[in-house]
């Protein structure tokens, strides 16, 4: 009985003219979203191989210098993006993907795309992943409002119950007929971005590229399950199909635009992040600080256990011991700061989590960031690499200054000392090394949960409802 009612309610589907007009919107969007997702992965690589390419020969083939001058000349890190880019670019438009690697502190993540959109652009960033989450709910709430709530109307509803039909079974039919309606648009979509998936991704990721991008799908096929049982659930609640298409726009207005724009609002008011300058002042008086306590540390040390009263009486040059005290001195402090103002982002992501409570498409956008390798975590691990490469580049510089002193009539002079290509040709070029697909979804264990709940009472309360049909009511 269900394959019966779910053809029936298939056949309608097909023969629905606004579900072909939706459909075939819904198809051309999400190509064209498509289109722009793969122009903005191309850019992004291009920069990623090109101009690393470019920035690490240049670093390379420099003049002969001192290694602390070529230190403030620095070198770039890129972040590769991801294959599934194309379908979800996250925060990458907001914070950039490449770091100038200089002297003293970490550096800042510079030249991000948003920078050059144009004033249009900023009202929407067009990409798969927004075009799901937004439209795909309108499509799901077209084909199903009026599953019950038409057939009330058409009386057609009492007829079926009072032969006895049970009402699980209608609702059963109905589900599958629709999801069946929407498996054509979707299926091929799923599958030629599986396809995709595996095709761009390097060899060395292929596995945990095609691990992302199924439960990318997973998580997609969650959501729109989620809403189509609440949607005929709704539907079996209401007495026509008017009212129940105006309660289905409502919520679909208010769980993925304003809901979602509260949290972020509300996450930015409890959680705020300092401004720039005073975020700048802070960190340089502490580094100042440190800098100054570690230079005196190392002097005292140094005068004792060579019992010396000045530093120009050692029998070294003081200069590349001094500048490298002075680097792993820094590091506590940006560590410090670093570790501050990814714990706001945090706590403001957490609060967008337990979010999910009242608007799944929320974490529906986080976990879909997450498995495209475009969210806050996987942006942290990103400058954690690269600060990596810069504390081994400083002190691979550092270290050749240490060991290529030169003395003239006047004592030691740290000036005269110059490396050479032959030198900086060995530093090796940096390369980002993306957490698989499991360090991606740890940070959103009460999203996944959340969406879950939300699924299974979704399935729970269309049951109820029509549980409560009967040949009277209905």
């Amino acid at each position: 009985m269900i394959a019966i009612i779910a053809k029936k309610e298939f056949t309608e589907c097909r023969r629905d003219g606004r579900f072909k007009l939706a459909a075939s919107l819904m198809l051309a969007l999400l190509i064209a979203a498509s289109g722009f997702g793969w122009r903005n992965y191309r850019d992004l690589l291009n920069q990623a191989d090109i101009a690393a390419e470019h920035d690490y020969r240049r670093f390379g083939q420099q003049d002969p210098k001192h290694p602390h001058d070529a230190a403030h000349y620095g070198v770039y890190a890129f972040k590769t993006p991801r294959p599934l880019t194309i379908v979800d670019g996250g925060i990458e438009p907001y914070v950039g993907a490449s770091i100038l690697n200089g002297a003293h502190i970490q550096g800042e993540v510079e030249f991000p795309p948003a920078q050059d959109m144009s004033a249009l652009q900023r009202f929407g960033d067009l990409n798969p992943a927004y075009a799901a989450q937004t439209l795909l709910p309108l499509l799901v709430i077209l084909l199903g409002f009026s599953a019950f709530a038409g057939e009330r109307e058409q009386g057609t509803l009492r007829q079926l119950l009072s032969l006895g039909l049970r009402p699980s079974v209608l609702l059963w039919g109905k589900a599958a007929g629709i999801a069946r309606a929407l498996l054509p648009i979707l299926l091929p979509i799923a599958g030629f971005g599986l396809a995709a998936a595996g095709y761009l991704a390097p060899a060395e990721s292929r596995g945990d590229e095609l691990a992302r991008a199924g439960l990318l799908v997973l998580l997609y096929g969650l959501y729109l399950t989620l809403l189509l049982f609440l949607t005929l659930g709704v539907s079996a609640c209401c007495r026509s199909a008017r009212t129940a298409l105006a309660v289905l726009l409502v919520f679909w207005g208010v769980t993925v635009f304003a809901l979602p724009r509260m949290l972020l609002d509300v996450g930015g008011y409890v959680y705020p992040v300092p401004s720039t300058h005073r975020f700048w002042v802070n960190f340089m008086t502490d580094l100042s600080q440190s800098w100054e306590s570690a230079e005196q540390t190392l002097q005292k040390q140094l005068l004792a256990e060579y019992r010396v009263e000045r530093v120009e009486d050692l029998p070294f040059d003081y200069t590349g011991r001094s500048m490298q005290a002075g680097e792993e001195a820094a590091w506590a402090v940006c560590e410090r700061y670093d570790r501050q103002r990814y714990d706001i982002y945090a706590r403001q992501n957490r609060l967008l989590e337990w979010g999910t409570l009242i608007a799944p498409s929320a974490g529906v956008s986080l976990l879909s960031m997450a498995l495209a390798g475009n969210d806050p975590a996987q942006h942290q691990a990103f400058t954690r690499q690269v600060e990596h490469y810069r504390r081994h580049l400083n002190r691979l510089l550092n270290d050749y200054v240490s060991s290529h002193q030169t003395r003239n009539a006047n004592g030691w002079d740290s000036t005269l000392i110059k490396a050479d290509a032959s030198f900086f040709q060995r530093v090796r070029a940096f390369r980002y090394r993306p957490p698989d697909w499991r360090e991606a979804l740890s940070p959103y264990p009460r999203a996944i949960a959340l969406l879950l709940i939300w699924t299974a009472a979704a399935v729970v309360f269309a049951r109820y409802a029509v549980s409560r049909l009967s040949g009277a009511s209905a």
